[in-house]
């Protein structure tokens, strides 16, 4: 991450009380250049649920198709969506780093309780061990640093079993003309519920590259002032809302200006469309403001919609 810059991160986070919040050993990544103002003021965002959002309750569609990622290797948890037997779509960046060996999927609203608990058999009926996963053959981070569209963030897993009952795959809208500016989407995963900014002297931080690498620090273009994030949440399903600003090629952006947007944890998660009662998928959290609360940026899920079809074959 470069200072002075409006960053764009993976929705990465540091060590929690109970899990990091790591999506991917790719930590922030810059989307537009320019400069920051840093706000020398303790900046809060308490909420019940995702941003600005409300818990979901088991059973309903939503919570049908949701599920959560872990992955062992790098510590990290990611939300995705059932859209068929056996396989889950969700972020590349989730995946990129790891293995299939290390990955499980996670059927529950609750997903550090399941990972907590110490009944084998609850486990047994609500994890999955993943067997195999496909990302974006264009997805390569090192690259996109510097781009401000289409990093072709898109990724589909393989789970080995059947899947839970009260589970079934979502839908996921064909038409990309049908996505369009004003239109409200509907948001959810098992992120950060809570960001908060505490002004810090560059000079008492220690490594403080690596900690504005990691996405704990942020300062301004000559280090003079600075802030350490502080993020926070229990792994819960959530959901929120937001308005389609623009639909840019492979992307969609919603306006998350009004205290309710995704955050860490919530990578690969869906974005819906309501029509008629049903809701289809229109979008895979990809990244957003580092304090999630200006704009998110999600991969467009109909203009990949070939790419889906061909890799849900191969796997």
């Amino acid at each position: 991450m470069l200072p002075g810059c409006k960053v764009f991160s993976i929705r990465a986070s540091s060590m929690g009380e109970y899990m990091r919040f790591l999506l991917a050993a790719v930590a922030a990544l810059v989307l537009a250049a320019c400069g920051r103002s840093v706000n020398n003021q303790v900046e809060s965002q308490p909420t019940t649920g995702i941003i600005g959002g409300t818990l979901v309750a088991e059973g309903t569609t939503i919570a049908q198709s949701i599920v959560g990622i872990y992955d062992a290797k790098n510590e990290a948890i990611c939300t995705g969506s059932l859209i068929a037997d056996g396989i889950v779509l969700t972020a590349a960046h989730c995946v990129f780093d790891s293995e299939p060996n290390k990955l499980q999927v996670i059927f529950a609203t609750d997903v550090m309780a399941v990972m907590g608990t110490s009944e084998p058999d609850i486990k047994a009926e609500l994890m999955r061990d993943v067997v195999d996963f496909k990302y974006h053959e264009k997805y390569n981070p090192d690259e996109q640093e510097e781009n401000e569209f289409d990093w072709s963030d898109i990724a589909l897993i393989k789970f080995k079993g059947t899947t839970p009952a009260g589970y079934k795959p979502a839908v996921m809208l064909q038409d990309p003309k049908a996505v369009r500016p004003g239109m409200k989407a509907v948001m959810a995963g098992y992120g950060v519920t809570s960001v908060k900014t505490y002004p810090v002297e560059a000079r008492k931080v220690k490594n403080l590259k690596e900690a504005i690498a990691n996405g704990d620090v942020i300062c301004d273009d000559g280090y003079k002032d600075c802030e350490e994030l502080s993020m926070s949440g229990d792994g819960e399903l959530q959901e929120t809302y937001a308005t389609i600003a623009h639909v840019v090629r492979s992307e969609i952006r919603l306006d998350e200006s009004e205290g309710r947007a995704t955050c860490s944890g919530d990578s690969g998660g869906p974005i819906f469309l309501e029509q008629n009662g049903q809701y289809f998928i229109i979008g895979v959290t990809s990244r957003g403001s580092m304090l999630c609360n200006k704009v998110g940026v999600y991969t467009n899920v109909p203009y990949y919609r070939d790419w889906i079809s061909f890799n849900l074959k191969k796997l």
